[in-house]
């Protein structure tokens, strides 16, 4: 129950927080339900009325990431083996471990994004972009994860970024992150 009740007490710190704004009005209620069926030894239904008070957070917020990790590979949420050495070779996989917060339900649960990649050097010179690289879709609210791949460019050696725009497919909510990387010189096979 310790468990429960620090979420629980996150929800309402997060809750006040958003107080002062008037669309967070329906997840303090939602929130304050939970807290008082939890005092009434109603378990259950105080997690379905904190469910409630999360989806109400995530409609009044942006798009954000749980985690933005670079790795070698990815299992699912919250699995994945980061990679230590982000130096890459032109044309080898670079992939991304992101996990998606707040995306918008559309008909039937589902959810989807599209995302936009630009590689910029340290400067911020965009040196090449895409719209739509990628396009994702699942039914899975919470704890949802996805990698994203793209193949390193054959650009000089050098210290580069890697500059994703995400693009909910059910709302206009957009979200940025960006990833660092290196592009070593090439071997010889």
């Amino acid at each position: 129950m310790k468990i429960r009740a620090a979420g629980l007490t996150t929800i309402l710190v997060a809750a006040a927080f958003l107080s002062s704004f008037a669309i967070a009005g329906p997840a303090i209620d939602a929130a304050t339900r939970a807290e008082a069926l939890v005092v009434e030894g109603k378990t259950a239904e105080a997690l379905d009325a904190l469910s409630e008070a999360m989806d109400a957070l995530c409609a009044a917020s942006p798009l954000a990431f749980g985690r933005v990790v670079v790795v070698d590979s990815s299992e699912g949420y919250g699995v994945y083996s980061e990679r230590t050495d982000k130096t890459f070779k032109p044309d080898e996989k670079l992939l991304v471990y992101v996990e998606p917060v707040c995306l918008a339900e559309g008909a039937n649960g589902a959810l989807g994004f599209k995302a936009d990649l630009a590689i910029e050097n340290t400067t911020g010179q965009v040196l090449g972009e895409a719209k739509d690289v990628f396009t994702i879709s699942t039914s899975k609210r919470r704890d949802f994860s996805t990698t994203l791949s793209f193949g390193v460019p054959y650009l000089r050696p050098g210290e580069y970024k890697a500059a994703f725009t995400v693009h909910d497919q059910n709302s206009d909510k957009t979200g940025t992150f960006e990833v660092p990387f290196s592009i070593g010189l090439p071997t010889a096979n």
